[in-house]
């Protein structure tokens, strides 16, 4: 069988797959720190962490398609919702003296919803929908 003519793999996607785990959990904690520096939620760095998703798919081969596109995708929406959770878990940690880390096991959905309305505006909710665009344009 012809190399073009063969179905993708399984095994072929490993790589990729780990490398955006590495760019979400690496975008999510520099968003973190960066938020918890400035005092504000810093909703600008969600287009950052779409062409940081795209980024990585493609250095680690991901072929091109659709299937990268809604991985860029889904990479830069687990970074921005991991980076927003964890931004109201460390708010709600520092009020009653835990770790961030244990704070985001403890904190509910509705919790962090409201935390995270309160803190954002609209702005940052553009900002997230113009990642979500770049992302699908730069991980085909």
């Amino acid at each position: 069988m012809p190399p073009s003519d063969r179905p993708s793999s399984p095994s072929r996607w490993l790589i990729p797959l780990l490398a955006l785990c590495v760019g979400v959990l690496g975008m999510t904690a520099a968003w973190l720190a960066l938020a918890m520096f400035l005092g504000s939620p810093c909703g600008w760095l969600a287009p950052l962490a779409a062409l940081d998703m795209a980024l990585m798919l493609r250095l680690s081969a991901a072929p091109a398609g659709r299937i990268r596109a809604a991985l860029a995708i889904l990479g830069t929406v687990t970074a921005v919702v991991l980076s927003y959770w964890m931004m109201a878990a460390t708010q709600m940690g520092q009020l009653l003296g835990l770790s961030p880390l244990e704070s985001a096991q403890r904190l509910g959905p509705v919790l962090a919803g409201e935390l995270v309305r309160h803190m954002t505006n609209g702005w940052d909710v553009a900002f997230a929908a113009l990642a979500l665009v770049l992302a699908w344009r730069f991980g085909r």
